[in-house]
């Protein structure tokens, strides 16, 4: 038996009544096949657990021949107090969670790894300012994936998505605007807590947003854009519509 720390990526229907969840653990990326779990509401072990981002602790089986593993015991191992009563925090878990799901592949310990999402998803949870978490939290998520952009030229206007270094002028690669690359600059080197008290516009954070969900495209082999940004996109843009209507 293995007990670990998880954050669940899916859950995916298997059959009519059983789940294949996907998470990230403390060992690295497992997945579990929950048997009849959809049919019987008062087994311990419950589809309720495995919401998007969910923080629990496991024990599971520990099969070495490449088989899923099965869950034996689940319990929340921090209970989130506002993340899923908010439109906006449930979507932008939604939305990590198929950032995580891509990103996370290794099936290998890696500890610093597995404390950035787990402390930073407290941290959202608790924080009263978090607009631009989602934004903060894909940069800073670079670090870990070994694809920092290049800071050491930070006085130079663009940011270049292609070379991840910023550069004097247009050279033919795609390019971040002026605008664009000096917001990059401030999420680089500033904190979760600075970033989240940073005005700005939805077409600032729709183009940011898009922007760093390219550079991921050019570091990251087979990244593909979630669907869900687009979703994340429209319910920012209809809670901005409707803080205007109330001023």
């Amino acid at each position: 038996m293995i007990q670990t720390k998880a954050i669940v990526l899916s859950a995916i229907k298997f059959q009519e009544t059983s789940l294949i969840v996907r998470c990230y653990t403390q060992q690295g990326v497992r997945s579990y096949l929950l048997k009849g779990v959809l049919r019987h509401k008062k087994k311990a072990i419950t589809p309720a657990y495995f919401q998007p981002l969910s923080q629990l602790e496991l024990i599971t089986t520990d099969r070495q021949d490449g088989t899923l593993e099965y869950i034996k015991e689940v319990r929340v191992s921090y209970p989130y107090k506002s993340l899923q009563q908010s439109v906006i925090r449930s979507s932008v878990l939604f939305f990590l969670s198929e950032i995580g799901s891509q990103v996370l592949q290794e099936e290998v310990a890696n500890a610093s790894l597995f404390s950035f999402w787990e402390e930073n998803l407290q941290w959202y949870d608790r924080a009263e300012h978090f607009a631009n978490f989602h934004l903060k939290f894909l940069t800073d998520l670079t670090f870990h994936l070994g694809v920092l952009p290049n800071t050491s030229a930070l006085e130079l206007p663009y940011f270049d998505l292609e070379a991840g270094v910023f550069v004097p002028m247009h050279n033919g690669h795609f390019l971040m605007s002026e605008s664009e690359s000096l917001l990059l600059k401030f999420f680089l080197t500033h904190s979760m807590e600075e970033v989240c008290q940073l005005k700005m516009s939805r077409t600032e954070r729709n183009d940011l947003l898009e922007q760093l969900l390219n550079y991921y495209r050019w570091h990251l082999p087979s990244f593909k854009i979630p669907h869900s940004w687009e979703v994340l996109k429209s319910i920012y843009n209809r809670q901005n519509e409707m803080y205007q209507k109330s001023k």
